[in-house]
């Protein structure tokens, strides 16, 4: 830390908010992804990225309109970690922006996005933070009815996509079933600058569980298999498509009160055999393939005087392997043990959170010695409840990130980037240490949230630019090195009432968010994403809701070395939900909504393929959903 600066500078005091299922605090932010019941807007994106491109702070890091994942206060890949119901997903979307994340976020009955000490629980060296997607397919808890129905429909016109989602819960004495199946087509990508060829796609997922439910606990199963076939844009106007699939096998359960001073004593395994094969004009090429099995232990604690907590312990074991051209990385096994610890004290007006997590980490490379890695972590964070409607905090974070494979082994051509990557065996551990602040406030229809954060990090691992090029290739060459590096920035949102009229209830909520990162011997982080602000307005009553939003990104002129800058631009989308209830308790809601209605030629600064393949145009996405 002392070879950083330690001032925190450029910090805009703008408010926010964005129609968000959320309440932001600082470690933890839940999103509700159905739509039904609560006025609430439904996610509207069909990637995870695009899912929750705008909350705070979250950007879409798209390649095409089949891949999506977050990028979160500037960082993505190996600094956010995605979980599937508290397990990680274990697919290859770190490894590549081309390789899509391997979950199906319109079965999302819940998102949580974990920031801070809560990381630790899950991961080390998190920057960005931890996605946790609940999903439900194995049940925690017996239906409402015998027989519970989802039905939905969705269309976007900016690809012409058809989605199709049903999902039945039924319970019969002890034993709960679950069941969920998704059906996506799509078309080329209509963006503000014309048709983006070959980005079409073909989905389709499926889940079956089973759980025996009683008072003391429950225990499941479920099964999952999703393909995904989709197209992505490619610099040489190559045709392009990558064919995913992946099959998850999932064991859960929950024992109350398992022995004196414990609460409940959580259990979980997952195994996942994921594939995909890189097609290139209609011929197959590299065939990348991962099988993960990850276990999970957590042991809460009763309330001691003022004491709460839980701890537990966490593995797993990969393969990854490749065979093709563009098998840059060498076969690797990955073997991960970690304990993690976390305890909180509430003391008359004040909350006090400690964690701590190590782990042993053992990579295995074909050809290469035996890499042993042990990342220690620790977080402590302080809440002032200044009174019922007033709450802040700060929390300060150390963190430790072993090195993947492709960071130290890459060696070879690598297309979706258009680079000629090389990897460096000599990497030390990433070091973080980062501190946060922040505000809430809510009274009545009232809210604001303000997070400031600060991060320092030593041996920041990145691939730079040589400026020189493969001969064979003719492509440029850039290599995995390190360098200490400084992010900061904000998230901030503030909601108002304005008035009450027809029996609903119009509120005015201005926003914004800004990462800002740099490197200690000069430069800037490359891919970071722009300030944003702007305003929206959110009407809504009990049978429904309409809302406009409006937000101005600013020019990206700090895109890192050798990268280029993208221009502003102005997004305005309008939409609203109507439910109408049916006889016999069933609920049927309708929602549209009108996306990027100034049809503004929008350049992700986040993405790869900034340059070639805009985001989507003009369109509408709407759609039908029945509740029984």
């Amino acid at each position: 830390m002392a070879r950083t600066n330690t001032r925190i500078t450029g910090i805009f005091l703008l408010l926010a908010s964005t129609f968000s299922h959320a309440e932001v605090v600082l470690e933890e932010m839940v999103i509700t992804a159905e739509p039904a019941t609560n006025n609430r807007q439904p996610l509207y994106g069909s990637t995870l990225g695009a899912a929750l491109n705008h909350e705070p702070g979250v950007i879409n890091q798209s390649f095409g309109p089949g891949v999506g994942r977050p990028v979160i206060r500037g960082q993505a890949g190996n600094r956010v970690r995605i979980l599937q119901n508290s397990l990680g997903v274990n697919d290859l979307s770190s490894i590549s922006p081309d390789h899509a994340v391997a979950l199906e976020p319109l079965l999302a009955g819940k998102i949580e996005l974990l920031q801070g000490p809560s990381t630790l629980r899950y991961a080390s060296g998190q920057l960005g933070g931890v996605i946790n997607v609940h999903d439900g397919r194995i049940p925690e808890s017996l239906p409402a009815q015998p027989l519970e129905f989802t039905g939905q429909y969705r269309f976007d016109s900016t690809n012409l996509e058809h989605a199709g989602i049903a999902r039945i819960d039924a319970g019969w004495g002890p034993l709960a079933l679950h069941l969920d199946g998704v059906r996506r087509t799509s078309d080329d990508l209509r963006t503000g600058n014309g048709i983006l060829d070959h980005t079409g796609g073909d989905s389709r997922s499926g889940s079956a569980g089973l759980s025996w439910i009683r008072e003391q606990g429950f225990v499941g199963a479920a099964v999952n298999r999703l393909e995904h076939k989709y197209g992505v844009p490619t610099f040489d106007g190559a045709n392009v498509d990558i064919d995913l699939k992946q099959t998850r096998y999932d064991l859960r359960g929950e024992w109350f009160d398992p022995f004196p001073g414990a609460g409940s004593l959580r259990l979980a395994y997952g195994h996942t055999d994921y594939r995909h094969v890189e097609i290139e004009n209609g011929e197959p090429g590299t065939l990348w393939t991962r099988r993960s099995d990850e276990s999970r232990v957590e042991l809460t604690q009763r309330p001691w005087g003022m004491l709460t907590g839980s701890l537990g312990f966490q593995s797993r074991h990969s393969r990854l392997a490749a065979i093709g051209e563009e098998a840059i990385v060498p076969r690797t096994d990955t073997a991960n043990y970690a304990g993690f610890i976390d305890e909180t004290l509430t003391w008359r007006k004040f909350t006090f959170e400690g964690g701590m997590r190590v782990e042993w980490q053992t990579t295995n490379v074909e050809g290469q010695p035996l890499r042993h890695d042990l990342p220690v972590s620790g977080a402590l964070s302080t809440t002032w409840h200044l009174d019922d409607h007033h709450r802040l905090s700060l929390a300060f974070t150390s963190t430790q990130r072993a090195p993947q494979a492709q960071e130290l082994f890459s060696f070879g051509v690598h297309t979706a980037t258009q680079s000629f990557e090389i990897g460096n065996p000599n990497l030390k551990m990433e070091q973080s240490h980062q501190l946060e602040l922040s505000y809430h406030f809510k009274h009545n229809r009232v809210k604001a949230d303000i997070n400031l954060f600060h991060y320092w990090v030593n041996d920041y691992i990145f691939f730079a630019a040589t400026g020189t090029t493969d001969p064979e290739s003719g492509l440029p060459v850039f290599t995995a090195g390190q360098a200490d590096a400084v992010f900061k920035g904000f998230e901030a949102q503030f909601t108002l009432p304005l008035l009450s009229i027809a029996g609903g209830d119009l509120d005015l909520t201005v926003f914004g968010d800004l990462t800002r990162g740099r490197l200690d011997r000069g430069g800037d982080v490359p891919r970071m994403p722009p300030l944003r602000y702007g305003l929206a307005f959110n009407y809504q009553r009990e049978a429904g809701s309409l809302f406009l939003r409006l937000t101005r990104a600013e020019p990206q002129n700090h895109p890192g070395r050798r990268e280029a800058p993208t221009p502003g631009y102005v997004r305005l989308n309008i939409g609203g939900q109507y439910d109408i209830a049916l006889p016999r308790q069933a609920r049927l809601t309708l929602f549209v909504q009108g996306s990027n209605l100034l049809d503004h030629t929008i350049r992700n600064a986040t993405s790869f393929l900034r340059t070639i393949a805009p985001e989507a145009g003009r369109g509408i996405q709407a759609g039908i959903r029945i509740g029984i």
